[in-house]
């Protein structure tokens, strides 16, 4: 799947566009196999309706200083923050509530958020093709929530916008799940990392069909980052499914779940 369209989004709209499949230019990767497929349309309120689970937890909207405003959906509080940018997919953030819900359970205060072009986001052109404004759109909605440091963390798709932009939409900590080496949008891994001060993870399955595991080992590399880990798994576990199993209601965090939150909260306590 391949990101795509530019203007003015609805639920509806994304959700049609995504189903048919995208448009757009640069390698990408597919998606995860368990990606959830939201309701299609921009009505909806509360999180369960618009992942068709029984999650709690209201829609909330990311404001652009432009008037664009993003989707989203808010767990838990704190001093300490994930933004969490999410993969290809019609479901948009869906299969990071999750996650989110755990880690609001865990101390962290937790933001799950669509781009322009999923669930009931409303963006201007400008912000639509500007994907550091939309992260830092989020970045500055959790310091506004009360955050003092916040790490920007993405999957596939999301993996690769924040390695390629989340320090400079103001992230203290960047986490790169299945990202691939590039993605139409932002600086290729490599050109992305060697920008990368703050601390740095990037994780992706050796198994990923679509991730070259060489590049990103010389991404992280190239980092003049002092905190910065590379990690190679096992198997094929790609993007949110390195941290979850399953989907909606059915889903659990796995094994790998704490482990990122010991390491977000070092890197944002560094």
């Amino acid at each position: 799947m391949r990101r795509g369209g530019r203007g003015r989004r609805v639920g509806a709209v994304a959700a049609v566009l995504v189903a048919a499949g995208c448009a757009g230019g640069g390698p990408t990767t597919a998606t995860s196999p368990t990606t959830p497929a939201p309701l299609p349309t921009a009505a909806v309120t509360t999180v369960a309706e618009r992942c068709l689970s029984s999650a709690p937890g209201r829609i909330v909207t990311v404001e652009a200083p432009d008037g664009s405003g993003m989707t989203g959906a808010t767990y838990g509080s704190g001093r300490r923050a994930v933004v969490l940018l999410h993969q290809t997919g019609a479901g948009g953030f869906c299969g990071w509530v999750p996650y989110a819900r755990w880690l609001g359970e865990h101390g962290m205060l937790a933001l799950a958020v669509d781009d322009c072009v999923h669930g009931a986001s409303r963006c201007t052109d400008a912000t639509t093709a500007d994907v550091r404004a939309q992260v830092a759109a989020a970045v500055d909605r959790a310091r506004a929530s009360g955050a003092e440091r916040v790490a920007v963390v993405g999957a596939s798709m999301g993996g690769a916008r924040a390695l390629g932009v989340g320090q400079a939409a103001g992230a203290d900590a960047v986490v790169d799940l299945s990202g691939p080496e590039r993605w139409e949008g932002v600086p290729d891994a490599v050109t992305a990392a060697r920008a990368t001060t703050v601390p740095l993870l990037v994780a992706s399955s050796d198994g990923d069909d679509g991730i070259d595991g060489d590049v990103l080992d010389a991404a992280v590399e190239a980092s003049p980052s002092t905190r910065k880990q590379r990690v190679r798994l096992e198997g094929s576990a790609h993007g949110w499914d390195v941290v979850t199993e399953g989907i909606g209601d059915a889903a659990e965090v796995t094994d790998r779940g704490p482990w990122l939150l010991r390491w977000v909260e070092g890197a944002l306590d560094h």
